[in-house]
């Protein structure tokens, strides 16, 4: 999923997976400037304009979904961008596919599972982001967790958490009414939404992986018009409407094959060095993200260097 970078920054991870077939859906309107050739390297037609968190990022990957079946008789399907790299040998990633019992690997969390999820996540996931509700409940979120909340990292997601509360000490009044308010909006009093007890509201990691089986589930999905109404006026709409996907489908469920580098308190990942790379490969999966968006920067060789030298040494 390719619109700000460099083409020598796709085409370094194309190298990377041969000699597996890479589609490119690069927006153009992003950066024009992008010529791109490979082995391995196919572009797709008709890219759709993308945009952080937006609809249009969503509807990038279904059309690559769509694409990818409707032109290959592959397998298995990793999405990817290109602050991606390979932190394991492609050798070990295809042992791993053809072996594992899942039917999609993704990193995700029902947004109802505890109260601090609920509040971190919940303004977004009930209202579109373009209403004076989800501008309210985006507020009543600060009332609840304060002006210092505590930023914890876990599957692939930010979560602030309140921290513990004696039992004699309750939440102070705006917090209160906040998570009211929030309660409120999950069980559709402030809008419609499409979510009960047998389809859950559920965040989590956009970087999934999939059997054919599954691409063929959600791309289906993507042609239920309220589903898609719904889903395509919530911001951060990738984050939402893939792992609520997945998560509601019934196939069988692995953890992600990306490790995501930490999260800032503006929920961006923090850009990978030489120094927590290492850390990073300690996690056992096969993918990390995020890479400086520089082919030549130290954090990229090394992880390249480290990865080729295993390969050689299977």
């Amino acid at each position: 999923m390719s619109a700000t970078q460099s083409a020598s920054v796709v085409r370094q991870l194309a190298g990377l997976l041969e000699p597996h077939k890479v589609l490119v859906h690069h927006d153009f309107t992003k950066r024009a400037d992008f010529g791109l050739s490979g082995p391995n390297i196919e572009l797709i037609e008709d890219p759709r304009p993308t945009g952080w968190g937006t609809w249009g990022f969503a509807d990038a990957i279904l059309h690559t979904m769509r694409s990818a079946l409707e032109r290959h008789d592959f397998e298995y399907f990793q999405l990817l961008s290109p602050t991606c790299l390979p932190i394991r040998p492609i050798e070990e990633f295809e042992d791993f596919v053809a072996s594992d019992p899942a039917d999609a690997h993704v990193d995700l969390i029902d947004v109802e599972s505890d109260e601090d999820v609920l509040m971190t996540f919940g303004y977004r996931s009930y209202l579109a982001g373009d209403t004076l509700r989800y501008r309210l409940l985006r507020r009543a979120r600060r009332w609840y967790f304060g002006s210092e909340p505590e930023l914890v990292q876990t599957r692939s997601l930010s979560i602030f958490r309140s921290g513990p509360r004696a039992a004699d000490r309750r939440l102070p009044v705006k917090g209160r009414l906040a998570l009211a308010l929030t309660r409120l909006a999950a069980a559709g009093r402030l809008g419609p939404h499409p979510f009960s007890a047998a389809f859950r509201p559920v965040v989590g990691s956009v970087w999934f992986g999939s059997r054919r089986r599954v691409c063929e589930y959600l791309v289906e999905a993507g042609r239920d018009g309220r589903l898609i109404e719904f889903f395509s006026g919530l911001n951060n709409v990738d984050e939402a409407i893939f792992p609520t996907l997945l998560a509601n489908s019934g196939f069988r469920l692995g953890p992600s094959n990306h490790v995501i580098s930490p999260f800032d308190e503006d929920g961006h990942p923090c850009w990978i060095d030489e120094r927590s790379c290492e850390r990073l490969v300690a996690s056992g999966r096969f993918f990390a993200r995020k890479f400086p968006d520089d082919p030549g920067s130290a954090a990229r060789l090394h992880a390249i260097e480290r990865c080729v030298h295993e390969s050689l040494a299977r």
